[in-house]
């Protein structure tokens, strides 16, 4: 199993790593237009994913209310004798059970698995990121209730952070908006940190701030159930990451969604076998996409760059530091298995290849690849 635990010297912008979209979505109950999933989240962190994103829902049924993972595009607030709950909402999911569904654990077993996980390796951590939750702040009381002694319980900012000041703990973040919607208490408590993404489609992208707590990353989904679109538009964004910004996490979502309306007559199929798209000639083209998109970024910005060190006495060694501000760091990915974690766990070779080649020769610029 690849992991942290070989980089413990370097910082968490400066590795690649596995994520999984829709983390808690998994079970033998899902149909195949909703799961994402076929690996529990303990299973997940054992082949390699570090980074979960989740969505936890409170949802009603026969034993009462309880915190599983959802999959929908919206939910509604409801209300019964037991407590307040939500459902997929309808005006979004119109084949509701057939596009949405939840998770087969729930969010204490997931917790106790990521627990279990860091626990058993000790030179390894977990990201859980949680987003569009229907009671945020009932997802972060469970955190600290059963993580415990393992939760992550500094103010730090991660994307700077070194690995070796992380492992042995599960690391909670939440979204920007809902965190700054968290009662005092809540804000108060050390490791109950906010995740904020940078990019904004209208260009106007947010500025990393370097005395931030938590996460700031620059990515965006592509709602497409495309490979070809969403291998444009992944690159497209990444594109756009501030130069000036050595230390921020890019995102690429190497996924695809169920999007309503685009060629209607394959709305029904199944995310697993779409998933295959991103995955073909021995997953060859992830890393090949990447590669590219590095490339791309360190061309056509560093050999800008190399323009004004010549002028100004901007010594050579600024250019590894600079470099570093193209490259993705989180791989988003559906279907998490052993050989899509390793290979995206084997990016982080590329990257140093290419650093050192940056480093080596200033004036070799495009001749990286």
């Amino acid at each position: 199993m690849s992991g942290f635990a070989a980089f413990s010297n370097k910082r968490l912008c400066d590795v690649v790593f596995p994520g999984t979209h829709d983390a808690g979505i998994y079970g033998d109950h899902l149909g195949g237009t909703a799961r994402t999933q076929t690996l529990s989240l303990g299973e997940q962190a054992g082949v390699g994913v570090r980074y979960f994103d989740l969505r936890i829902a409170t949802i009603k049924n026969a034993s009462g209310l309880e915190q599983r993972a959802y999959h929908a595009p919206a939910l509604k607030q409801k209300t019964s004798a037991a407590g307040n709950y939500q459902k997929p909402s309808l005006t979004k999911a119109v084949a509701i059970g057939v596009f949405t569904g939840h998770g087969g654990d729930r969010l204490s077993q997931m917790l106790d698995q990521a627990r279990e996980f860091v626990m058993k390796n000790s030179g390894e951590f977990l990201i859980l990121r949680f987003s569009k939750c229907g009671d945020m702040d009932d997802v972060v009381n469970q955190c600290i209730l059963k993580l415990g002694d393992e939760r992550f319980s500094q103010n730090v900012n991660l994307n700077e952070a070194l690995i070796s000041s992380l492992q042995g703990k599960v690391i909670t973040v939440f979204d920007q908006e809902d965190f700054n919607k968290f009662p005092p208490e809540l804000k108060s408590i050390p490791g109950i940190l906010p995740v904020k993404a940078l990019f904004n489609s209208d260009g106007t992208h947010a500025d990393y701030m370097p005395l931030k707590w938590g996460l700031q990353y620059f990515g965006k989904y592509s709602n497409t159930r495309s490979a070809e679109k969403n291998i444009k538009k992944q690159m497209q964004v990444l594109s756009q990451v501030p130069a000036s910004s050595s230390e921020l996490l890019g995102m690429r979502y190497w996924t695809l969604t169920t999007k309503i309306g685009e060629k209607l007559l394959k709305t029904f199929e199944i995310v697993k076998g779409r998933d295959k798209k991103m995955w073909d000639s021995g997953q060859k083209a992830l890393t090949d996409a990447w590669k590219a998109g590095v490339k791309d970024h360190i061309v056509a910005r560093a050999g800008h760059m190399h323009r004004q060190w010549v002028v100004k006495g901007y010594p050579v060694t600024a250019v590894g530091r600079s470099a570093k501000s193209f490259m993705p760091n989180i791989i988003m990915m559906d279907f998490a298995d052993p050989n899509r974690c390793a290979t995206i766990w084997n990016l982080n070779l590329t990257t140093v290849d290419m650093m050192t080649r940056m480093a080596d020769d200033i004036t070799n610029v495009n001749e990286i690849m």
